[in-house]
Order: C-alpha cells, then sequence, then structure tokens
C-alpha cells in the first residue's frame, strides 16, 4: 500500500481528502463522527480510513459497492486511469450517484482521472488540496459544504 498523499488518490478518481470519514478524524469533528457511526452501524473508532489506498479504510469503502477496488485488482492496476478499457461503463454510472447538498461527488471522476494520467499525482494533488479549502479563509472542508463553518463564507 501506498504511505503518504498518493493514498488520498482514489481507485476512481475520488480525492479522499474532503472525504468526511477521512476529514472527520483529523479534524476531531465528533459531531461528524456520531452521524457517520449512525448512518454505518459502527463504533466511532471504526470509522477512522487513512485514504482509499491506505491499509485502514472507512467500513463502506472496504468492499468498494462500486466494485473499482476488485476491479482495479483484477486489471492489475492502482487506478482507472491505468486501464486499457478506461473509461468504461463502470465509471460512467458512478458518476450518477451519492449527492449530498445538491453536490454530485462522483460527478466529474472521468474528467479527474484523465488530468491524473495526463499531469500526474503531484500536480493533481495539489489542486484538489487546495479545491478543498474554503477559498477565504483556507479551512479544509467536507466535500459537500456549502458555506465554511469557520468564516460563513458561501461555497460552490
Amino acid at each position: 500500500m501506498f504511505q503518504g498523499a498518493e493514498q488520498l488518490v482514489g481507485i476512481c478518481g475520488i480525492y479522499c481528502g474532503t472525504c468526511p470519514y477521512y476529514l472527520a478524524g483529523r479534524e476531531n469533528d465528533q459531531e461528524q463522527l456520531a452521524r457517520l457511526s449512525q448512518l454505518e452501524g459502527v463504533p466511532i473508532e471504526d470509522l477512522h480510513c487513512d485514504g482509499c489506498l491506505s491499509d485502514r479504510l472507512a467500513p463502506h469503502c472496504v468492499g468498494c459497492r462500486a466494485g473499482f477496488r476488485g476491479c482495479a485488482d483484477q486489471k492489475q492496476v492502482t487506478w482507472c486511469f491505468q486501464c486499457p478499457d478506461f473509461p468504461c461503463r463502470r465509471l460512467e454510472d458512478f458518476r450518477e450517484i451519492h449527492v449530498v447538498n445538491g453536490i454530485s461527488h462522483h460527478a466529474r471522476v472521468i474528467e479527474e482521472l484523465t488530468f491524473l494520467k495526463e499531469r500526474g499525482l503531484e500536480t493533481w494533488l495539489a489542486q484538489q488540496d487546495q479545491g478543498g479549502r474554503c477559498p477565504r479563509c483556507g479551512k479544509r472542508l467536507y466535500w459537500f459544504t456549502r458555506h465554511c463553518p469557520v468564516c460563513q463564507s458561501r461555497i460552490r
């Protein structure tokens, strides 16, 4: 498994750095952790995640309901953009699910994976880190955030 920032690059092109499972533990956001615990039906201590390519995953990522983890293993790739079938129907279907606060977190996975393929991990990670922060105060935000909890700026 990867160590460091690379583990935040999801197989499917999602940035794990703004995922509630990843970020809530690092921010000690007990309210968010309690919500996730209730949603998953597991104790808070079982929620912590270090990113898609780490050894410690969020409960719903372990089995990867969309099938990316198993598919990547089968095709012997780390990320979908490395697959000869990229982009595939699985990715196209994935773009349309998981909308929170009117934000479709998966909507741009094909574009993100194309960017990763063309520009590399380091450039993509820097862009994602910047895009995952409040433009006014720099607070790291959950991907579905509409207003910064620190400075109240409107996001997106």
